[in-house]
């Protein structure tokens, strides 16, 4: 399942153009739940953990790159039948002033019944890997 698990993930990926409000399009396919979870706690430590895709994209939208956000894949880690975690190259542009921002770590994704339901997102990729039970 965890192969299958890491080829939803591509596709979700491809399908929402690696944006935070193309994540709509894939929960409209089906690849994302509508109610998933999302904890960003180490990037935002006063975050609590958001519930629900429109929360989401609500707070995306507070950012001050708001929906500039692309997400790009570089490696995929199976982790066992539900989690796959995935070093993720993140950029965007200030809103007001178009400063670029680039931010390079790691998402674990938790996928139940074929949707993700869960994204845990880690400010530094070696402490993704040590939670996951890994190391590089």
């Amino acid at each position: 399942m965890s192969r299958e698990n890491v080829e939803l993930l591509r596709r979700t990926f491809a399908e929402s153009g690696g944006s935070a409000s193309g994540l709509m399009e894939a929960a409209r396919s089906g690849l994302v739940a509508t109610d998933a979870e999302f904890d960003i706690s180490t990037l935002y430590p006063d975050a609590p953990v958001i519930h629900g895709l429109a929360s989401w994209l609500e707070f995306v939208d507070s950012l001050p790159w708001g929906r500039s956000t692309k997400f790009e894949p570089e490696r995929y880690f199976d982790l066992d039948d539900e989690r796959v975690l995935i070093f993720v190259r993140g950029t965007a542009k200030g809103e007001g002033s178009g400063v670029p921002v680039e931010i390079r770590d790691a998402h674990e994704y938790t996928i139940r019944g074929g949707v993700v339901v869960r994204l845990k997102v880690y400010a530094d990729r070696a402490e993704a890997l040590e939670a996951a039970g890994l190391s590089e």
